[in-house]
């Protein structure tokens, strides 16, 4: 039945003469052993447990991963070790990027075998190769199958024969197979149900290996790991930048400072372009210009895909959350069908749930490069869509966070600083009022992590876009007033803050009403900028009217009541009415804790501020208890660097100076504060900074003063 099959399959193709049986190992590799080739030791092992099959069974294996991360390299160096390994097999090499490609291949490798000849044109080669090395070669041979990246080109497209490439493909259980594709997709198509072999960037030594094998010796270690990192580790990235250090004759260190100036010159020397080892045909290479093929098969196979390829360049590189990525309304399995093929192309990576995702960041400058290049008018296009998507998950402005709050805050705040950075080639109505919107939801965020000044800056902003295009009397633009009024008033003491908040006070009666929680906000904001002025007793009228507005309107257990009845107990403290402040702040403290939590920050601020007036007032053992407790929950929750926690360290420390045997546990508690904050996060915040700068000139007066301290030079 099988000779039958042969005849026919033979007398359809017209073969004119017998083809040759097997008589000696062939080795039909278009390149060179690459003599920079370093590593991947746990990929040729992967590569032989794919291959060890049970007798009868074809063995087959497919490389998979990134385009340049060094699929094909991995293939050329296994042949090599083959033909060493075993002198009996022949060993084929095909390129499939195309359908012609492909064809091209078979013929040259059917004309080398003597299986047709070159008078022939070969029309029948892939046919009647197909045909020898299933049923006339006797010993093995491994044939690699290399770039078969596009699913179209090898599976549907037909050959002169008639023909698809993959039905080319020859079967045979002496035969072995190693494919090499940029798509995990196509990797399991081709491998059947063998698992694809994912190839990752180099590990740290390989990575330092190949460098030194084409670079001057005398490069110190902990700058070429600098390099390797900032190209990812990526084989071909890594190549490229060698190329270009030793044709420009640059150092190290130089082309670091070069890549390091700006995006633009990072694209440019990632379109640098070079002959690279191994690389089918002699145009030069380069790695943009290697993954732009993939990013242009993408796009034609699933447009969606190439969408989020596009919005994601415009996030931070790690941790991009699902919903900024996914539409309104968008259809879940078709997010998951574009988000699957970016991850079988390896341009993105995704958590177990599909709900974080990341990428290179050379891929975010390539995808960039081919933007800029492809679609120039796209680029704002994109940046727009990003900064909308950010903008509208950020949690908006709040005085009453919850937990889900400050974790999504954190999560978004990177992706958001990204953004905000973008410099748009023409700023659209649309853009700036999404910018406007980010600037008060993460200023607001970034206040409650201590950064201050930054948040007014962007409340600032924001204000001024908004009132650019919407006016002051638009509803977002008091948002952004009432913010940075607030943050002048309350945190900064500016006395510019009243005319700020006096004519906001003023245009909400009239949009919103008087008694509008917006405008009893503005109200209580307006009264405790007031304070800086000295006029306590306005201050202390304004604030009890809103207080009572408030809890009128909302209820005596509202957050915003509360705030006011916090803003009012500060006030009367300041008078001098310590009985009415501390119990009004001790109900602050009580109802919030039992609201939020003992570990929420707005809580942690209200026993702050009780544990200091109860020092104030001579209760020593609970303020000393209250302070302790207070200092040990904001380290944890806030930071050991935090201005909250280092406000509580200073008051607590005052408290402890009022006796003299308090004075050891405040040197000990400054001593302690100082070492933690010395490399915290914070260490430039400048609020942080005046604290911690008044606790070191306590501990350099002490030092000079052994035995005693004169109040008066502490003040």
């Amino acid at each position: 039945m099988f000779h039958q099959v042969i005849d026919n399959f033979q007398n359809n193709f017209k073969v004119d003469f017998d083809p040759p049986p097997y008589s000696q190992a062939r080795f039909l590799v278009p390149f060179d052993r690459n003599p920079s080739f370093v590593g991947r030791k746990v990929i040729f092992d992967a590569i032989e447990r794919e291959l060890d099959v049970p007798e009868g069974t074809q063995p087959k294996a497919a490389l998979c991963g990134l385009g340049g991360i060094g699929k094909s390299q991995i293939a050329l160096e296994y042949c090599y070790r083959m033909r060493k390994k075993d002198e009996r097999c022949s060993i084929f090499w095909c390129n499939a990027a195309t359908s012609a490609r492909f064809e091209e291949s078979m013929n040259r490798i059917a004309n080398e075998c003597g299986i047709v000849s070159k008078e022939d044109g070969g029309t029948d080669a892939a046919a009647l190769l197909k045909d020898w090395l299933e049923y006339r070669h006797q010993d093995p041979w491994l044939m690699v199958v290399d770039n078969v990246d596009d699913e179209d080109a090898f599976f549907r497209e037909k050959t002169r024969i008639g023909k698809t490439p993959s039905e080319c493909i020859p079967h045979s259980a002496q035969g072995t197979l190693l494919f090499t594709t940029r798509s995990r997709d196509i990797a399991f198509d081709v491998a059947s149900t063998s698992k694809p072999i994912l190839i990752q960037e180099m590990e740290r030594e390989e990575g330092l290996k190949l460098i030194r094998k084409r670079l001057p010796t005398d490069t110190p270690e902990d700058t070429l790991i600098t390099l390797l990192e900032v190209l990812e580790f990526i084989p071909l990235a890594i190549t490229q930048a060698v190329a270009f250090i030793t044709k420009r004759r640059k150092t190290v260190r130089q082309y670091l400072e070069q890549y390091q100036k700006s995006d633009a010159t990072r694209t440019k020397l990632l379109s640098y372009e070079f002959s690279d080892h191994g690389r089918q045909g002699s145009s030069m290479e380069s790695l943009a210009k290697t993954w732009m093929l993939s990013f242009e098969a993408i796009r034609e196979s699933n447009p969606r895909a190439a969408e989020l390829l596009c919005l994601i360049t415009f996030f931070q590189h790690q941790g991009v959350p699902a919903v900024l990525l996914q539409s309104d309304g968008e259809d879940e399995f078709d997010f998951q069908d574009a988000v699957a093929v970016l991850k079988a192309f390896s341009f993105i990576d995704a958590d177990e749930a599909d709900t974080a995702f990341s990428t290179h960041r050379l891929v975010q400058l390539a995808t960039r490069w081919w933007l800029e290049k492809e679609m120039p008018s796209e680029t704002d296009k994109w940046a727009t869509a990003a900064l909308k998507s950010v903008a509208m998950q950020f949690p908006e402005p709040n005085s009453h966070p919850d937990t889900d709050y400050f974790t999504l805050s954190e999560i978004l705040l990177p992706h958001a600083e990204l953004v905000l950075r973008y410099e748009f080639k023409s700023v659209s109505k649309e853009a700036d009022l999404y910018r406007a919107r980010l600037l008060n939801s993460s200023g607001r965020y970034i206040h409650w992590t201590g950064s201050f000044d930054e948040a007014r800056a962007r409340f600032a902003e924001s204000m001024n876009i908004n009132m650019k295009h919407l006016g002051e009397k638009h509803v977002d633009t008091m948002i952004s007033t009432g913010l940075l009024g607030w943050t002048l008033g309350s945190c900064d003491e500016d006395p510019h803050a009243i005319p700020i908040l006096e004519r906001l006070v003023e245009i909400r009666k009239e949009v919103l009403g008087e008694d509008d929680p917006l405008t009893i906000d503005a109200m209580s904001d307006l009264a405790t900028a007031i304070v800086t002025t000295g006029d306590l007793s306005k201050a202390e009228s304004m604030q009890r009217e809103a207080l009572a507005r408030s809890e009128r309107v909302l209820g005596r257990h509202h957050g915003d009541t509360l705030n006011c009845m916090e803003h009012l107990s500060s006030i009367l403290d300041d008078q001098g009415n310590a009985e009415e402040a501390i119990m009004l702040e001790r109900e602050v403290y009580t109802t919030k804790r039992a609201q939020l939590g003992p570990r929420h920050m707005s809580v942690l601020v209200a026993e702050c501020n009780l544990a200091t007036m109860l020092g104030d007032e001579g209760h020593v053992e609970e303020a000393h208890e209250m302070f302790k407790r207070n200092i040990e929950v904001k380290r944890e929750v806030c930071g050991v660097d935090h201005r909250e926690t280092l406000v509580s360290i200073m008051n607590f420390g005052t408290f402890l100076l009022r006796s003299q045997s308090g004075r050891r546990e405040a040197k000990e508690l400054f001593t302690q504060a100082l070492q933690d904050a010395e490399d915290g996060p914070r260490k430039n915040n400048p609020k942080s900074q005046d604290i911690i700068h008044t606790l070191r000139r306590w501990l350099r007066l002490w030092r000079l003063q052994d035995s005693s301290y004169d109040t008066g030079e502490w003040e």
